[in-house]
């Protein structure tokens, strides 16, 4: 196993230089509160601040902060913030970015994998805030078939959606059992229905916590890997997301349907990315269950057609053989 390396940059030493003239302390000063000889304590303090000393002892930093009365905390957060800045800098660097991107179209490349790193640099813990959004996504993707498939009008349908956000959003309230009753005793909703619903929601939040449980920090190799993997995808699906937009856009379809449109544009893209070398009969057999899916949320079959029709004119297979 590697070990980790950290190293303190000119940048970092640049905070601490901040929190010292803040404090009014000259750099002999300074040296000497933290206990440094006249003789070394400028050439010490000068050479931290300076990035010189490339891996100083966290005990000589902490003592620096102390000396100047900053808070722990507050510091190493912003250290935090550059380290993650530097790593982010080396991912992008990975690839070249090709020369039709559009400024706008970079700039989205560059915040989404940004967040994309900071999501699966550091592990999550149990105990740490779930991701809702996502969570709220799954249900609503899999209430939506429930209804449908209990072939539902869509009057009919609001009351049990209205139900779920009630239980997404009450979830760790303890006021579930009482949300179910009131609907159940209120007799407008199927009773089989309110207790299928229940066992979405329940069963996507447990998923999400053991999913959480199980996330472990990865190695720095691996990490790259999947970084750079990331990079590559961004790349290639953000010129195709951007076509799409523009025929969603001609072909006058509701901005609400938007999200779920570039949905289905990436589970296409991914689709072809997956079995495109390996298996076209595996690849016809996706997209027949991504179209499937769908439709069950009543998406216009032609204008899917036509969005895949696009993906996989773009999609160049030459450059994604390995």
């Amino acid at each position: 196993m590697k070990e980790l390396k950290f190293v303190f940059t000119r940048e970092m030493g640049d905070l601490l230089k901040k929190c010292r003239l803040k404090a009014g302390l000259s750099q002999a000063e300074l040296g000497e509160r933290i206990g440094f000889s006249k003789k070394t304590a400028y050439s010490q303090i000068s050479h931290l601040e300076n990035g010189i000393i490339k891996n100083p002892p966290i005990g000589n930093i902490i003592l620096y902060l102390k000396a100047c009365g900053v808070p722990l905390v507050n510091f190493f957060q912003k250290m935090s913030a550059i380290d993650f800045k530097i790593e982010h800098e080396k991912v992008m660097r990975q690839v070249e970015m090709p020369s039709s991107l559009t400024t706008d179209q970079r700039k989205k490349i560059d915040r989404d994998t940004a967040l994309y790193l900071n999501k699966v640099q550091y592990p999550k813990t149990p105990f740490q805030k779930l991701d809702w959004e996502r969570i709220k996504t799954k249900i609503d993707k899999k209430v939506k078939i429930l209804l449908f498939n209990h072939q539902l009008d869509e009057n009919t349908k609001r009351p049990y959606f209205n139900l779920t956000d009630e239980l997404i959003a009450n979830y760790d309230t303890g006021q579930i059992p009482a949300i179910l009753k009131k609907h159940q005793q209120a007799r407008i909703l199927k009773y089989g229905i309110i207790d299928e619903i229940r066992k979405i929601v329940y069963q996507a939040v447990r998923l999400e916590q053991y999913r959480l449980k199980k996330q472990k920090a990865l190695p720095s190799e691996k990490f790259k890997k999947m970084a750079g993997e990331f990079l590559r995808y961004r790349v290639k699906i953000e010129p195709i997301e951007a076509e799409v937009q523009k025929k969603l856009g001609e072909l006058n379809v509701p901005i609400v349907y938007n999200q779920v449109y570039k949905n289905f544009t990436r589970e296409s893209y991914q689709a072809l990315k997956k079995y495109f070398h390996k298996d076209r009969l595996l690849l016809k057999q996706r997209f027949a269950e991504i179209m499937r899916t769908y439709k069950v949320q009543k998406l216009d079959e032609n204008v899917l057609l036509e969005i895949r029709e696009m993906i996989v004119a773009k999609f160049q297979p030459t450059e994604e053989k390995k």
